[in-house]
């Protein structure tokens, strides 16, 4: 920690973090907190039609102190991810975080989804972030940094109209955790951050007073505390928008369990299916493999009653 203005602030000095998608939003939100706490920041934004975000965000981080370069590759190209770590390398010496941002959203039902839009969608944002983690990894590990994924609630309870991104979230989020649980040893930490904010892929479905509290900036104390080195979670989720924030877990409930020696009918599961649907006792794991062994003592159990 460090002292700013007579508060407390995490300090990033002497690290170096990427940021994807960083040109806008609520990258640029995180990526300018990070310089301001003196994290060393790669500016990772594509340019099109002669603006360059990238560079205008490296500016504003420079005019405040901060250190910082653009790097302009679009996150899905063919040998990108190489290429954003290596401007970490190249212009910093060292690689300690990674801030996933990126992302597309297609606004059409699946019926009417183009394809080849469809595939880019699961490109930009579940391949793009894939392909950062391979290329960063080891120098993560190095640092026992950390991997901060922007994932969306659409990749937990689906989303009317938007049924490649929700794909593509809901792969992410298992992605993450399934690294979070592979590096656990490392000291790295993997985590997940939902935020609902006033961006280009929100405007339009949110009242003017909405649009003030859901200011990018809002959602930026989660980013930087999972990215902080006392973070003691990894693997998790936050939902964040408007100063709040909360928890998202996967979980299953108690359902029902039939004795394992008998034939379930048709009829008999759905006489059951209210109760198989019920959430009481709902719990959450920390992986699959302990759903699994959750689910064999249920099963253990009920055989014992019997």
């Amino acid at each position: 920690m460090a002292h700013h203005r007579g508060e407390l602030i995490i300090d990033f000095s002497g690290q170096v973090a990427i940021v994807t998608g960083a040109g806008k939003g609520i990258g640029r939100e995180i990526a300018m907190a990070l310089g301001s706490r003196g994290a060393s920041v790669v500016v990772n934004n594509r340019s099109r039609d002669g603006a360059d975000p990238a560079s205008d965000v490296v500016a504003e981080i420079k005019r405040a102190g901060g250190v910082a370069v653009a790097e302009r590759s679009s996150v899905e190209a063919p040998g990108a991810a190489g290429e954003i770590v290596a401007a970490a390398l190249d212009n910093f010496g060292r690689l300690d975080h990674v801030v996933a941002n990126a992302a597309i959203v297609d606004r059409a039902t699946f019926a009417n989804a183009d394809p080849n839009r469809f595939r880019q969608v699961i490109e930009i944002d579940f391949m793009a972030p894939v392909a950062l983690a391979r290329a960063a990894l080891a120098e993560v590990q190095k640092r026992s940094g950390r991997f901060l994924f922007m994932t969306s609630t659409a990749g937990a309870y689906g989303e009317l109209g938007a049924s490649s991104y929700a794909a593509a979230k809901g792969a992410l989020n298992t992605f993450a955790k399934t690294l979070a649980l592979e590096h656990a040893r490392d000291g790295v930490k993997v985590n997940l951050l939902a935020p609902y904010a006033l961006t280009q892929m929100t405007e339009g479905f949110v009242t003017d007073e909405q649009a003030q509290a859901l200011s990018p900036d809002r959602v930026v104390p989660a980013a930087i505390w999972l990215l902080g080195p006392d973070v003691p979670v990894t693997g998790a989720t936050i939902v964040a928008a408007a100063n709040t924030f909360r928890p998202l877990a996967t979980g299953e409930a108690t359902g029902v369990a039939f004795p394992t020696n008998t034939t379930v009918t048709d009829d008999r599961f759905a006489q059951a299916a209210n109760e198989v649907l019920d959430l009481d006792g709902w719990i959450s794991h920390p992986d699959g493999i302990t759903a699994f062994r959750h689910l064999m003592a249920s099963t253990a159990e009920n055989r014992d009653q019997r």
